[in-house]
């Protein structure tokens, strides 16, 4: 039989993800959809604790800033258009109070300062090679915040640019966490705004930046997301409407890829058994009073108990009030 597809192969990883690993996810959207699934699957996770990250620079020193800051104060915030917000997060943690904004940037980047001195995979998506900094300071910002495009300086991290900041964070990170493993992939969304050529030449720098980080660092490996999508999901049915963004079924497809590869065989069989209790969750019945989908409530949260019980680190707590 003639094949559909071109197979991209998926390099056998020498350490493997289980249930007692703690994972940390930083970078672009793949990383966000890729962290949040492994945090409903109940994996040890935490995702983006600045929000959505872009750029090599960005990453590199938001990772800094786990290990070298304490927290972040008023001094460390900015406002405009109403919004108080600070440069070294993403626009969704703005808010129109600053004591509020302080609590909750800084609920989420303590608990990152503990993961991330304990997290054994670290996983790191890249976005663009394409940075921004204020042309007043020269200060690098993760996110322009909406302010007015004359205020930034536009710049390109060349390859070996961008090898040095994330080496160099990498390190730091290595002297508190010696055991860590650094998981790379590029984030297949294209940023279109630079047209076809830009945007291909921004991937393929940072591809080349992973690629000498790969041979500098024994812990840091590569997986293939951007090129699955390239050579094997390269049909429009696998993309969403703005036919950039990956469809939930090609989220679904390279999770599958992903997970078959580093999860150990014991987690993977557990994950699939979480997926499908989430999946009956999702059922919304038009006559919930009635006797059989009642019957199908007491039959799930028996399910859920079970698992709980066979396996004592899993709660199930949230998905348990939603079922009634």
């Amino acid at each position: 039989m003639t094949p559909l597809q071109t197979r991209v192969q998926v390099s056998e990883p020498d350490f493997r993800i289980d249930y007692s690993s703690r994972l940390f996810f930083i970078g672009s959207c793949f990383a966000d959809t890729m962290g949040r699934r492994m945090q409903k699957l109940k994996f040890n996770t935490c995702v983006n604790p600045f929000g959505v990250l872009y750029n090599p620079h960005s990453i590199a020193q938001n990772l800094l800033l786990l290990l070298q800051k304490n927290e972040f104060t008023p001094e460390d915030l900015s406002f405009h258009n109403e919004l108080w917000f600070s440069f070294s997060h993403y626009t969704l943690f703005s808010h129109t109070d600053p004591k509020h904004y302080l609590k909750i940037i800084n609920a989420a980047f303590d608990a990152a300062k503990k993961q991330i001195s304990s997290t054994n995979v670290l996983s790191i998506t890249l976005g663009t090679s394409w940075y921004y900094t204020l042309r007043e300071s020269g200060k690098l910002v993760a996110n322009c915040h909406k302010l007015p495009a004359d205020r930034f300086q536009r710049s390109f991290s060349k390859p070996e640019h961008s090898f040095q900041v994330l080496f160099n964070a990498l390190k730091h990170i290595q002297e508190i966490n010696p055991g860590i493993q650094v998981l790379f992939t590029v984030s297949p969304i294209r940023h279109w705004k630079d047209g076809a050529v830009g945007n291909q030449r921004s991937k393929s720098a940072l591809i080349l930046a992973i690629q000498e980080l790969e041979e500098k660092l024994d812990n840091v490996h590569y997986f293939p997301a951007y090129e699955l999508f390239m050579d094997e999901l390269r049909d429009y049915r696998f993309y969403a409407a703005d036919m950039l963004h990956p469809s939930e079924m090609a989220q679904s497809i390279v999770w599958e890829r992903f997970s078959s590869a580093y999860l150990s065989p014991e987690s993977l069989q557990l994950s699939h058994r979480i997926q499908k209790l989430r999946e009956a969750l999702a059922h919304r019945p038009r006559f919930p009073e009635t006797h059989s989908y009642q019957s199908f409530v007491a039959a799930t949260r028996n399910k859920f108990s079970e698992l709980e019980k066979e396996f004592p680190f899993l709660n199930f707590d949230e998905e348990l009030q939603n079922l009634c």
